[in-house]
């Protein structure tokens, strides 16, 4: 196995060993750091393999998890489960953030920290590992993990999909949708700050400031389902 897999694998896959440990490396390969190193491969075709076997795997646990649910929710699980934002988010609880292998621009512009690249590093490893020993082992890693993080439905759509979970509870209760607002930006070019506010039926509910417009929407929805489910006395 190359170094770099007998360094870190044991951190990314405990009790999984690649056949074709070359695999590995090819996953966390980004096409920045092959342009710059002339490489032959980078991880882009193992992602397109990664996001078909994720597609397969999430509807499966779904399918067996969620035995009441109809077709449409299991469709919007599938769609929490699989987004980029979720998937960046499991690539950081394994630490894969950490292996990425970058080109120079890529890590000066923090791209270990952006979600694009977390969520295509995920997608490849899962590839990399169907393809090296199939579905068995992407279930044995993958289900451990979307049990922690949806225990059940309802907390799974709010906190993998917060704009759309209140956006289906706003139409739902209150027959309105959400209202977000742009209330400033801070910092330079490549380091903005942003904050932004959400109302529902004209009364502001929250607001909240992060590196990207998309994640300062996503905890001001957050918060804003949090108060209006406290205001109307629903768990």
């Amino acid at each position: 196995m190359p170094d770099i897999g007998k360094k870190i694998l044991p951190q990314l896959l405990p009790g999984f060993e690649f056949r074709n440990p070359n695999l590995l490396l090819e996953a966390l390969t980004h096409r920045s750091y092959s342009a710059e190193n002339a490489l032959q491969y980078d991880n882009q075709r193992l992602e397109f393999l990664g996001d078909a076997v994720l597609q397969l795997a999430s509807t499966e646990y779904i399918f067996l998890r969620y035995k009441n649910k109809n077709e449409g929710m299991m469709s919007e699980l599938r769609s929490a489960l699989t987004r980029q934002e979720t998937l960046a988010k499991f690539a950081k609880e394994i630490g894969l953030d950490k292996h990425i292998l970058l080109g120079r621009g890529e890590i000066k512009s923090n791209g270990h920290e952006k979600f694009t690249i977390l969520a295509d590093a995920f997608e490849a490893l899962i590839g990399a590992v169907y393809l090296d020993s199939g579905l068995e082992p992407v279930m044995q890693f993958l289900v451990p993990m979307l049990e922690k993080v949806c225990p059940r439905h309802r907390e799974l759509l709010t906190n993998l999909n917060p704009k759309g979970a209140l956006q289906e509870y706003a139409q739902g209760i209150l027959k309105t949708k959400p209202e977000y607002k742009m209330e400033k930006t801070e910092g330079p070019e490549h380091s903005k700050i942003f904050t932004v506010s959400v109302s529902v039926s004209g009364e502001l509910l929250a607001t909240a400031t992060a590196s990207s417009m998309k994640a300062a929407e996503a905890a001001a929805a957050m918060a804003a389902i949090n108060i209006l489910r406290d205001k109307n006395n629903v768990k």
